[in-house]
């Protein structure tokens, strides 16, 4: 039996934006808000439980991100998987975007679940980046269902 780290499950994505801009469209509460839906592929959703907020680390202000909380759903609204982003420095022309899961032990997941987490939370990342990495993201109406968060074809090419 193979035994996982607890950094294995956290996916990486580099955003090619820089932070202070990526921290204005997150902070933004009218582009990102609690309860924002961003429609992946599988028909599944990444809903945003909470804003994005400031997560300062315990040694002080320098470091600090953005981070929230946030669920993968199917397209009934079931919860498939709980997961945390963070949004860090990389360097001064580009964002890091974590993924991570919310859960005590993952480590312990079974070959199922494992497939499932790494399928969605890649799938998850992936729309993330796409998002935050044009210039002028587009969210759409919470009205419109189903709930869709994306970036126009305009700005995709950017």
């Amino acid at each position: 039996m193979t035994m996982l780290s607890w950094s294995t499950f956290v996916l990486q994505r580099r955003v090619n934006q820089p932070f202070g801009a990526v921290g204005r469209v997150v902070c933004d509460p009218w582009l990102l808000p609690g309860g924002t839906q961003i429609a992946l592929d599988d028909d599944a959703v990444l809903r945003l439980e909470e804003p994005f907020a400031v997560a300062f680390p315990v040694f002080g202000v320098a470091g600090a991100s953005w981070a929230t909380h946030a669920t993968i759903r199917s397209s009934r609204g079931r919860v498939l998987e709980r997961v945390e982003l963070e949004l860090n420095i990389w360097d001064e022309h580009a964002t890091e975007l974590l993924v991570r899961p919310s859960a005590r032990s993952p480590q312990h997941w079974r070959a199922h679940r494992l497939r499932r987490y790494f399928r969605l939370a890649h799938l998850a990342a992936d729309a993330l980046t796409a998002l935050l990495r044009t210039n002028t993201p587009h969210v759409e109406s919470r009205d419109r269902p189903p709930a869709y968060a994306g970036v126009r074809a305009a700005d995709a090419t950017t």
